[in-house]
């Protein structure tokens, strides 16, 4: 009688990201940071520079928005849209996402000097490890809210002056970290 053995080799490779985890050029990003980066995107698409088309291929991704630092987690931690190398001259429209809450890990984040409108979403609040915040030089307005009292304290700069907010202002802020504004649309 023939005896014929098989033996079979299985190796398992671990292939691409986690659940909830997008793989661009061998990294992993967390999709809930990258759908706030396409929503800048999306909303700046007319004024965005297409400076920062590092790949040239004619429109911006997500890691071409601004400077950017993700962390080991894939994480963004500091999202910085202002680039001093295009010119005084530059300003992006664009208003500031509803989702910006799920930067969970975000530091740090720059959009002074553009022309941001609209009005600071609610979810502002939920981003608890953020210690800079730039909006200082855009066209926001409406009312501040009350949520960024759950993230004020932990900020070491803050800079929202010279926007168009309206009073009343949020009790955990002192007016002088607030004023200048433009309050000549605010009702009376």
């Amino acid at each position: 009688s023939n005896l014929s053995i098989l033996f079979f080799s299985c190796t398992i490779e671990q292939q691409g990201c986690e659940i909830g985890f997008t793989e661009i050029e061998l990294i992993c990003y967390n999709e809930n940071d990258l759908e706030v980066l396409q929503e800048f995107i999306d909303n700046s698409s007319e004024t965005i520079p297409m400076e920062w088309d590092t790949n040239a291929n004619g429109s911006i991704e997500h890691l071409e928005l601004g400077v950017q630092e993700w962390d080991e987690n894939g994480r963004l931690t500091l999202l910085w849209i202002y680039d001093y190398t295009i010119n005084n001259d530059y300003k992006m429209s664009v208003t500031i996402p509803e989702n910006i809450g799920n930067l969970t890990q975000l530091k740090k984040m720059n959009l002074g000097i553009h022309q941001i409108t609209g009005e600071i979403p609610e979810s502002i609040g939920k981003l608890e490890n953020l210690e800079f915040l730039y909006i200082y030089h855009n066209q926001l307005s409406g009312i501040i809210p009350n949520s960024i009292c759950n993230i004020f304290s932990n900020l070491s700069n803050f800079w929202i002056q010279y926007n168009h907010f309206c009073p009343p202002y949020p009790d955990c802020i002192p007016e002088y970290e607030i004023n200048p504004q433009n309050t000549s649309q605010c009702p009376e």
